[in-house]
């Protein structure tokens, strides 16, 4: 068994203890829910093996991102989601953190990143590869879920060389046949996706997790109203998005996965409904190599839903691309 399975104590036992010391710790007179979130996440943070770096670009963008695991072992750059955060990965991050070099930003647009004039996800694959170059990685394996994993994919196309191998999460793309229900709502002209309120985001979580992790009330709230203060940027994104769902055909994305020429790895719930799982047929068709592992009792977010499970997967198809 992986060296990471091993070497800590049950994880579901830490998080426990840990939420309980959380709450217990911030229930103080006058602590904000904002305060308690930020609290919450710098705890999940430390448990994971995690520290918070900030990377200048060469435009003077900041880049937040977490950083962990042995400095000497193959790098692995972890890519979030829309709406999402780089907190996102740190339970899958307290798993991998033994044995792999871990680099986990905000994406533009997202957590502490600002996104600048163009919203789309090859802007933010270029601002991702300058990230990648000020931070000097120059061999790494992109781990990409939902809007993440399509940012993976144009990076690895951009940077062919450096990128040793791919996971696709629950990855977006423009495919030929996904009859999902968020797409489904899309077409009639509901969109689900969009978050104007904390109502909004609710309804989001219940679309995207058929088995959501416990979390505080009071942190859920907050995770609520910071994605609404992020409506306006996040929302900018989500048009680019769509846009290209609906302009870019299904063959124009085939032809960039036929590019891809890496081993790749696609990880999907079994539940999920924005992307269906039937979408992996056309994933694993476009690219050159790869295997497909599916999680039955899952849904969109399988880093949340399952994230030990999670990141088993992605260990043993990283320890194999490494011969470790």
């Amino acid at each position: 068994m992986p060296a990471l399975m091993t070497c800590r104590p049950c994880g579901a036992a830490l998080l426990t203890l840990l939420l309980v010391a959380l709450v217990a710790g911030c229930a103080g007179v006058g602590r904000s829910d904002t305060a308690r979130l930020d609290d919450f996440m710098r705890q999940e943070r430390a448990w994971a093996g995690l520290s918070t770096h900030i990377a200048t670009l060469p435009d003077n963008t900041p880049v937040t991102y977490s950083e962990g695991g042995p400095a000497s072992a193959p790098t692995l750059v972890l890519l979030h989601g829309y709406t999402g955060d780089r907190n996102h990965w740190n339970r899958v991050a307290r798993e991998l953190t033994p044995r792999w070099h871990l680099i986990i930003p905000d994406l533009p647009g997202h957590g502490a990143t600002p996104l600048d004039d163009n919203a789309s996800a090859d802007s933010m694959s270029n601002t991702l590869i300058d990230f990648a170059r000020v931070l000097g990685l120059a061999d790494y394996t992109l781990v990409g879920h939902s809007m993440g994993g399509a940012v993976a994919e144009l990076w690895a196309l951009g940077q062919p060389g450096q990128t040793r191998a791919l996971v696709l999460i629950d990855a977006a793309g423009v495919y030929r046949d996904n009859p999902s229900p968020v797409m489904q709502a899309i077409a009639r002209g509901n969109n689900p996706l969009a978050i104007r309120s904390v109502a909004d985001y609710e309804q989001l979580l219940e679309l995207a997790m058929a088995k959501p992790p416990f979390i505080p009330d009071s942190i859920e709230h907050a995770l609520a109203r910071r994605a609404v203060a992020h409506r306006d940027a996040q929302g900018r994104i989500l048009d680019s998005l769509l846009n290209v769902q609906h302009h870019l055909p299904a063959s124009s994305f085939q032809m960039v996965l036929n590019g891809l020429r890496m081993p790749a790895l696609i990880l999907w719930g079994a539940n999920d409904r924005i992307f269906d799982v039937r979408v992996t047929d056309e994933l694993a068709g476009g690219l050159a190599d790869s295997r497909v592992i599916v999680f039955d009792d899952v849904g969109h977010t399988p880093i949340r839903e399952a994230p030990r499970r999670t990141a088993r997967a992605i260990d043993a198809f990283v320890a194999e691309v490494y011969g470790r």
